[in-house]
């Protein structure tokens, strides 16, 4: 759950995070991933949202979401509440605990979706080809229906995806 006083309007971004109670991982198989992820769709057909990017390790689950006409607490509750559902039935009960951050910048939102898509080095796992982040839709033409890259990459140049990488790696990038 998010706290219950997040200001909320129509087209809001925020960066958010959801983590185990005392750390404990919320994800331990492949199917606990793919299943989030299904969750997302489910939850974005009842409550439509734009997801710019995202990660999941196994402690941690990392968006960058903009909401239409939905308030964010709804989204992450809902979101949170079916994944705890579908985890108690295979694993320990962890209700994801959430935190969020009202992005009201254009650097913000970039510097959010380049610590998202670094967490996975936190766990020492290389950027390029991991499989449970946003980041190769951003790099390269690898289709994911789960987030749209368009709002981002037109902050960058020509080319827009090699812009963006260097940019995640710690490249000075001029943005538009």
């Amino acid at each position: 759950m998010v706290k219950k006083h997040t200001v909320w309007f129509p087209g809001a971004i925020y960066y958010v995070t959801c983590f185990g109670a005392w750390d404990e991982s919320i994800f331990y198989e492949e199917s606990d991933f793919l299943a989030y992820l299904s969750l997302v769709e489910s939850v974005r057909y009842r409550y439509p949202f734009y997801l710019h990017s995202y990660c999941l390790i196994a402690k941690r689950i990392y968006l960058l979401l903009e909401t239409t006409h939905i308030p964010m607490n709804d989204i992450i509750t809902t979101l949170n509440d079916e994944y705890a559902r579908y985890f108690q039935d295979k694993h320990t009960f962890v209700l994801p605990q959430a935190s969020s951050t009202l992005i009201d910048s254009a650097d913000k939102f970039l510097k959010a979706s380049k610590f998202i898509h670094l967490a996975p080095l936190q766990e020492q796992i290389p950027l390029q080809n991991y499989r449970w982040s946003s980041y190769q839709a951003y790099i390269s033409y690898t289709p994911n229906d789960h987030v749209v890259t368009s709002r981002i990459l037109t902050f960058f140049k020509d080319p827009k995806m090699d812009q963006y990488s260097r940019f995640v790696e710690g490249e000075k990038i001029e943005v538009n």
